[in-house]
Order: structure tokens, then C-alpha cells, then sequence
């Protein structure tokens, strides 16, 4: 990558942090500082990855004059205010998926990220920067005419965080596992012109992890050595769901073709099936692992590689976009659009109505 290094603060400090963007900043820009309300998980994720300093507030990062650029990952309701004083700071920011819990606070951000010229950058960031994306969006007139797609993002759900399954912090599967099907399905077919969406709350208790536990594993034995998930740890604390936890959206589009969404924290195991599934009048495009179309000429397997995760083309897409000056393709923009959706899927499951993008 022949971009100078950026200088990175990180606000929060918990697992997809410790897994994902931490350590290849570290790697490949510089690590300026991390921010936790947990004061321990700052200091320890500070210690365990080279940062030059650690704060429990993030007004404090995002004031520090040696922070270019911030990764806003924390719990789903802080997104947006975070990203709003990032923007006041004048820092360029990413943040993590969703952008906004409402509209409004989405279009707030868009608004003052453009006054104060920075750089930002919207996750997902997969479709738009991700080869199998690219690929798969250049071979789609394969198919023919696209009749419905069919996504899923499913797993058992997270055990370090209570957040994941409060209503009132934007917990749920809309937002954390929805979204990467409602990214993808934004980027090959564009926005959809009805949403209809159907949630359940099906395990309504759940267990997870103490604070102290999900603390204590900032270690260079379990984050250090690669992706951790807490898999030797069991959890004990338990916890009312007030979430949805099992979602099956509906995406109508204007030529007719619809796309069907299923996202849920209640599978043992990762869905058994293809990430996508896109059926055309004239064949069928799968997506993961790899491409696959399947089509009267027979089926073509077409080899995708995958060089990194997609946080880590976010982190060098931004240093890029810094660098060059340019705006980045996972625009706030983008980040406004999936949001639209994402807030029509959650109340169509809460009104059981159809709504219109």
C-alpha cells in the first residue's frame, strides 16, 4: 500500500475492535489511541496493540490533536453521536454499520461531515470494495433477467455484550446481521421501492458473558494469536431479549423482482447455504464460497479471492481517500441509503405494514 501511514484513534474497545481493526492498524498505520467507557478494556486493548495513549472518554480522542482519523465501533445507539463530533473535530471517520437509528440523525451526519471536508466512510463497506462483489455485479446479465434474490446472515448470536439484544440501544438482527444482506442487495439491484419485513423474539432469554470475563480476554493469548470469540468461555449472566432475534424481510423493486432477507442470532451454526442466491430468467448466480452460474450452458465456477476481511479494505480505502482526496465509494451517502432501508425492515416488523422507501 503506498500510502503514508494515517494516524488512527479507535472508540470502543470490544471485540469486533480487538479482532478486526486494531490489530491491522497497528500492523500497517499508527495507532495514536483507543477510547472505552470500561477504563480497563481501553488500557488493556492499548497495551496489547501498541497504542501511544487510552481514554474512557471519547470526547478526549476526539479532541486529541495527534487523531487524523477515527473508527467508531461501539454499542449500535452511539454511532451517530460519535460521528457527529468526529465531524465537529475535523476527523475523518468510519463507522461501523448501522450509521444512524434514525433517519434525521443519518442525514445530520451527512450534512456536517460535507462542512467540515472530511473523509467519510460508511460500513459495510463489503459490496463496494469487496472482488466477489465486483464480480458478481459484472456477470449478473448472465442470469437474464433477475426474477428474486435470496441472503441470509444468521449465527448464534453474540455472548460479549447485552447490547446486542436491547431494543432500546438498536439491538437486534435488523441492524447487526441484516445489514450486510441489505448492503449487498442495495449494490447489485438499487433501492427497492417496498419493504415488508416479519420479526419474532424466539429464544427470549438469554446468557452472556460478565463484563469482567469479555474484559479479562484482551490478552495476547486470545486476541494475539488471531480471531477470538470467546470460545473458552461460557457465559452465565442472564439477560431478557427485547430485540428481534429472528427477521425475514421482503424487498420489492420497481421492475418487479424482489429480494428475501433472513437474519437471526438463533442458528447453532452459520446458515448452510450460499450468502446469495440470484435467480434470473436465464440462469442462477451463487455467491459463497466463490461464484457459481449455473445457466443452459452449464455451470461456470468462477475463482474469487478474498485478500482480507472487509474492515480491513475500509481502514486502506480511507487512508487512500485521505491521501488523495478523494471521497470514499462506501460514501455517508451509501451509509444513508442502506440506512432507509434498514429503518423501513424494522418497522414493518413492528407495524406488520408495508413501507415505501
Amino acid at each position: 500500500m503506498n500510502v503514508r501511514k494515517i494516524n488512527f484513534g479507535v472508540v470502543g474497545c470490544g471485540n469486533v475492535a480487538n479482532n478486526y481493526y486494531l490489530p491491522y492498524i497497528a500492523k500497517n498505520h499508527r495507532l495514536v489511541a483507543v477510547c472505552d467507557v470500561n477504563p480497563e478494556r481501553a488500557k488493556r486493548s492499548a497495551e496489547l496493540w501498541g497504542a501511544d495513549k487510552f481514554y474512557n472518554s471519547p470526547d478526549e480522542l476526539l479532541s486529541d490533536k495527534d487523531v487524523e482519523a477515527v473508527i467508531i465501533v461501539t454499542s449500535h445507539d452511539a454511532h451517530a453521536p460519535l460521528a457527529l463530533r468526529a465531524a465537529e473535530e475535523g476527523k475523518h471517520f468510519i463507522v461501523q454499520k448501522p450509521l444512524a437509528l434514525s433517519i434525521e440523525e443519518a442525514e445530520n451526519i451527512v450534512r456536517k461531515a460535507r462542512k467540515a471536508g472530511v473523509k467519510a466512510l460508511a460500513e459495510p463497506s463489503e459490496p463496494l470494495l469487496s472482488p466477489m462483489y465486483r464480480e458478481a455485479k459484472a456477470r449478473l446479465s448472465d442470469v437474464g433477467d433477475v426474477c428474486f434474490s435470496i441472503w441470509h446472515t444468521g449465527h448464534a448470536g453474540p455472548t460479549w455484550s447485552e447490547a446486542f439484544y436491547d431494543d432500546s440501544k438498536g439491538g437486534g438482527v435488523i441492524f447487526d446481521l441484516a445489514v450486510y444482506d441489505v448492503a449487498g442487495s442495495l449494490f447489485l439491484f438499487g433501492l427497492p421501492k417496498t419493504v415488508r419485513a416479519v420479526g419474532s423474539i424466539k429464544v427470549k432469554e438469554r446468557l452472556i458473558l460478565t463484563e469482567e470475563e469479555a474484559t479479562n480476554a484482551i490478552r495476547q493469548d486470545t486476541y494475539g494469536k488471531g480471531v477470538y470469540y470467546f470460545h473458552d468461555l461460557r457465559p452465565s449472566v442472564p439477560i431478557k431479549v427485547t430485540a428481534y432475534d429472528n427477521v425475514i424481510g421482503i424487498l420489492e423493486y420497481n421492475d418487479g423482482s424482489l429480494s428475501s432477507l433472513h437474519a437471526n442470532y438463533t442458528t447453532f451454526i452459520a446458515l448452510q447455504m450460499p450468502k446469495a442466491q440470484i435467480y434470473g430468467v436465464e440462469g442462477v448466480l451463487t455467491m459463497g464460497p466463490g461464484l457459481k452460474i449455473f445457466s443452459k450452458r452449464g455451470m461456470e465456477t468462477i475463482t474469487v479471492k478474498e485478500v482480507k476481511p472487509y474492515y480491513h479494505y475500509s481502514i486502506d480505502h480511507l487512508a487512500e481517500c485521505i491521501e488523495n482526496d478523494e471521497e470514499p465509494k462506501p460514501s455517508l451517502e451509501w451509509g444513508l441509503k442502506v440506512t432507509r432501508i434498514l429503518l423501513a425492515l424494522d418497522k414493518s416488523a413492528r407495524t406488520g405494514r408495508a413501507v415505501e422507501i
